[in-house]
């Protein structure tokens, strides 16, 4: 009787051990990924632990913490310590990301000593990221004849969830298509100008930076705005481009268009901005694709006489410029006396087309409108026409590269260009 006595009481010791659970209370705080890298360190909220079992002096309470670092060194490299929460428990120091006391009188479940809060645990969030979360728990450790085991596990309390807090996307892209039948002047439903915009969105949150700035670069060949073609913007026959509606500064190549817009956001929520291209008057209207990247600026949240940013669009699809025609790029072909050139174009719809050619000299476009009719439903050769153009561009020998625009229905249209050598009668296929 007397073993069977000893055997059921530490049957029913370990199972009050595994029935016990403590609980954490905290409130779930949302912080933004870009307050949390620019704080870098925060005081945690306090942490409410109501232990769920029966502790003896020489016991340890520990309070772990998931998803950041407990700060043990303030910045002079001296130990951070806490006070003790009560008579009964002892700061005993840092493991493991855990905070640890050491119980110094025995207490009860249900004692006032059994419910503590933790205070002033400094976490260092630096490493936040989208959807993150920092949780705790508390547990406790005590000492049975078979050693030190772990009892009265909580559940996760979760203390922050870290929400990206700036965001951008294109809500409505460049999408004009340049009408061949207005000689590539202009879209067709009239007109030189088109609109992209982008939507910036704060999210909402408990702890976020304050917004100052939002930087815009548009990628696109604005080479055509230059009407008076004195190498920058500004001419009263010039094409603009504007964003949010202020003069963007264009880049000296005119291969991006750039301004940094106010954001001053008083709230959280989504706030557009438009880019809008105007091209001049009687200028061809050329075809391309666009990008835009935007970087947001804010105030650092450790100091706020600092700025950070944070790119919320890089070279992102900004939309594109299409023709209601067919057009080809022969980026090679061969002119002189020893070559001679063929292109063709095949027709199989039953609409007639107007050619236009395009010579590249230099870094220059010659665009010669109107140089042959494609007829419907057959391949007409235009190389007579294409050789003309050349020559009128000024190159008579040598390499050349071009464009064939034909207004015809691009899913209907082919165009083919070879050349021949007359000394050794190789061709060559060159688009």
């Amino acid at each position: 009787m007397f073993k069977k006595t000893l055997i059921a009481a530490a049957v029913a010791t370990t199972a009050s051990f595994g029935a016990a659970a403590s609980t954490v209370g905290v409130t779930d705080t949302v912080i933004g990924v870009e307050y949390a890298q620019g704080i870098k360190t925060i005081e945690a909220q306090d942490v409410t632990v109501v232990l769920g079992r029966d502790y003896s002096a020489g016991d340890i309470i520990t309070v772990t913490f998931s998803g950041a670092d407990v700060v043990t060194e303030d910045e002079d490299g001296d130990a951070i310590t806490i006070a003790d929460p009560n008579t009964s428990l002892e700061f005993l120091g840092y493991k493991d990301n855990a905070v640890r006391y050491l119980v110094t009188e025995d207490f009860a479940e249900g004692d006032a000593d059994a419910t503590f809060t933790l205070a002033d645990v400094m976490l260092d969030i630096s490493g936040a990221a989208d959807k993150g979360t920092v949780k705790v728990t508390a547990a406790g450790r005590v000492d049975t004849v078979d050693g030190p085991i772990d009892v009265d596990k909580s559940a996760a309390g979760t203390a922050y969830t870290f929400a990206a807090e700036l965001s951008s996307k294109v809500s409505a892209k460049f999408d004009g298509v340049v009408d061949v039948n207005e000689q590539r002047q202009a879209f067709v439903g009239g007109g030189t100008q088109d609109t992209m915009t982008v939507e910036t969105t704060l999210a909402a949150t408990d702890m976020g930076v304050t917004t100052v700035e939002q930087a815009f670069t548009v990628y696109g060949d604005f080479s055509f705005l230059d009407a008076d073609g004195d190498g920058e913007l500004g001419g009263d026959d010039d094409g603009t481009v504007t964003i949010d509606g202020t003069a963007a500064e264009v880049a000296e190549d005119f291969m991006s268009a750039s301004l940094d817009v106010d954001l001053a956001a008083a709230t959280a929520g989504t706030y557009s901005v438009s880019v809008v291209v105007e091209g001049p008057e009687d200028t061809v209207i050329p075809d391309q694709a666009f990008m835009v990247s935007t970087d947001v600026v804010y105030e650092n949240p450790a100091d706020a006489t600092k700025e950070l940013s944070t790119a919320t669009l890089d070279k992102a699809a900004a939309g594109s410029w299409t023709l209601n025609g067919a057009k080809a790029h022969i980026p090679l072909m061969y002119v002189g006396s020893n070559y001679a050139q063929a292109v063709t174009v095949s027709n199989t719809s039953t609409q007639t087309g107007g050619v236009d050619v395009t010579v590249y000299v230099g870094e220059d476009a010659v665009t010669f409108e109107g140089v042959a009719t494609v007829m419907a439903e057959g391949v007409t050769d235009i190389s007579a026409a294409v050789k003309q153009a050349i020559a009128d561009a000024g190159i008579t020998s040598g390499v050349v590269a071009f464009d064939v625009v034909v207004n015809t229905p691009s899913t209907a249209t082919e165009i083919k260009a070879l050349y021949f050598t007359k000394s050794d009668g190789d061709r060559v296929l060159t688009k």
